[in-house]
């Protein structure tokens, strides 16, 4: 198969194409250029989403498989910018792949779009309401990112479209917020709180997106590692320790963090209040997903690097 890529430069994109490479033609395109001294296997332009040279680049490569892994995460771009890529680049993606055959479209998404609230239920399923931007404006971005994937797999039925929800990735090789922050010798934690969590270890992050490639099942699915452990737990796996903090001075230690260039997104404050349990077993039935690494081995890898 051909398969477009993008958010190719990505840290998470390299494992995911050092699988597809084997036994397919990849061709990568991201608003980043590629990381010094990395070459990705393939043709690879730089740009951004919503350039008309997107339309030429689908014209050109006439992909089978759109593998959308694009979405802009860091809060340190400014919002409209972020909004720009992450919804309108999307959409053209989506719009593109219809006008040009695309069989497949590959979307990942984020478990953060449903929000982390008291009253969350555990094991929460794909057909959950997506209430993270009623909360947080931050996050507008990435719900509506989902929405508009959602809306396309329901709406163009001719393209296999997968929507795909990881909880939390981690690994040696990642350098994302959960990944960094629990590098740390001492990990904040707020005081009274302690929430379960999911990990989800990066390899097994990349074969789920692997097979979300390589299948024939469409649809959205949630995707988790083994098993749910309190926060604290996890601190202790990662060998840190605790630094319990007053949740009522979170929010503006994060504001500061954010004016020193340390970005900590806010909207990622109630995560460590709340629990936010996803239940994957429609992914684990439909791909015969099966996670090769616990959730001890997860957090214990990040002291691998």
């Amino acid at each position: 198969m051909k398969i477009l890529v993008t958010g190719a430069s990505g840290q998470f994109a390299r494992l995911v194409v050092d699988l597809l490479a084997e036994q397919h033609e990849l061709i990568g395109a991201d608003v980043r250029p590629q990381p010094r001294g990395r070459k990705f296997p393939g043709d690879f332009t730089q740009l951004r989403y919503t350039q008309r040279r997107m339309a030429d680049l689908f014209r050109k490569a006439k992909p089978d498989v759109l593998l959308h892994l694009g979405r802009i995460r860091s809060t340190s771009i400014d919002f409209d910018k972020r909004f720009d890529q992450n919804v309108l680049g999307t959409r053209n993606l989506l719009e593109l792949s219809l006008k040009h055959g695309v069989r497949r479209v590959v979307v990942l998404s984020t478990y953060h779009v449903y929000g982390a609230h008291q009253h969350n239920h555990v094991h929460i399923g794909e057909d959950a309401p997506l209430r993270a931007s009623q909360t947080f404006p931050e996050l507008a971005d990435a719900v509506e990112l989902d929405h508009s994937a959602t809306t396309f797999l329901w709406r163009y039925r001719d393209v296999e479209t997968v929507v795909l929800r990881p909880a939390n990735v981690v690994g040696p090789d990642l350098k994302n917020m959960m990944s960094r922050l629990l590098r740390n010798p001492r990990v904040p934690m707020l005081l009274g709180y302690d929430p379960m969590m999911q990990f989800l270890h990066e390899e097994d992050a990349a074969s789920a997106v692997q097979l979300a490639v390589e299948g024939s099942q469409w649809g959205v699915f949630n995707i988790a590692g083994e098993g749910a452990i309190p926060y604290s737990e996890a601190i202790r796996l990662a060998g840190a320790s605790a630094l319990p903090i007053p949740h009522f001075v979170a929010y503006p230690i994060v504001g500061l963090l954010d004016r020193w260039g340390l970005h900590f997104p806010r909207h990622l404050v109630d995560y460590f209040r709340f629990p936010t349990v996803i239940d994957d077993r429609l992914f684990r039935e439909a791909f015969a997903y099966q996670p090769q690494y616990s959730i001890v081995e997860t957090i214990r890898s990040l002291q691998d690097v």
